[in-house]
């Protein structure tokens, strides 16, 4: 598992698809309604409890290295692209700082070696951390739940890693959230949401053209800081 990192995702998936399927074919699936569902979901952002229990979870998730699409929707359902897209971008921002924490901690010699195809980034970090940090979180060249990982084991201060991380998600937060929405509401209202899904679509694929541009510039960074390394050592 450690020297195969893709097998960590496709055992989550398994995992949910085993649960969900045996919750189809169990007496409950029977009472499952998509939109009930929806409608639970809905009124769910109405409790008292609902934006402490959003952050929580997702905190536990961004420390067990939990895929957070679904919470991502359910913060739509809930609160709508805008005020749902804040939240999340408050809850990710929280979230992400116990994953930093939990590698400077007492842990850190556990989770440094499950880091290490990674030491290049955390090497690089240590350098330029507040930019380099901003251009990862726009740009995701590694997974979002690693890199806070990654982070905790650098040299960058925790102030610096929140802003960075806050201002870093705010294109992926609010174009996932507004094309999430277009979504809901075409399978709703059909005939009033065709504009709406060409403008999401339309952000959505300029938000990945601008990622693959930024991360060419950044493997460049890596590259070149490769050369200066290898140069060195020849010198040496």
């Amino acid at each position: 598992m450690r020297q195969r990192p893709w097998l960590r995702g496709v055992v989550i998936i398994a995992a949910f698809a085993a649960v969900g399927a045996a919750v189809y074919f169990s007496p409950l699936g029977r009472h499952l309604d998509a939109a009930e569902m929806v409608a639970l979901v809905r009124d769910s952002g109405h409790l008292w409890w609902a934006i402490p229990a959003f952050f929580l979870l997702y905190a536990l998730l961004d420390v067990l290295f939990i895929p957070t699409q679904f919470l991502s929707i359910a913060a739509v359902l809930m609160w709508g692209w805008w005020k749902g897209g804040t939240i999340e971008l408050f809850a990710a921002t929280f979230g992400a700082i116990f994953p930093y924490l939990i590698a400077r901690s007492t842990l850190r010699e556990w989770v440094a070696p499950r880091l290490q195809s990674h030491g290049g980034i955390a090497a690089r970090l240590d350098r330029d951390p507040f930019t380099l940090l901003l251009l990862l979180r726009l740009v995701p060249i590694i997974p979002y739940t690693a890199l806070n990982y990654v982070a905790g084991l650098t040299s960058i201060r925790l102030r610096d890693y929140t802003l960075a991380t806050l201002i870093g998600i705010v294109p992926a937060v609010y174009i996932f959230t507004y094309f999430v929405e277009a979504t809901i509401e075409g399978v709703m209202e059909p005939r009033q949401v065709m504009v709406r899904l060409i403008a999401a679509g339309v952000l959505f694929a300029a938000f990945i053209i601008a990622t693959r541009l930024a991360a060419r510039r950044v493997s460049r960074m890596f590259q070149s800081d490769r050369s200066s390394q290898t140069d060195a050592a020849g010198r040496d």
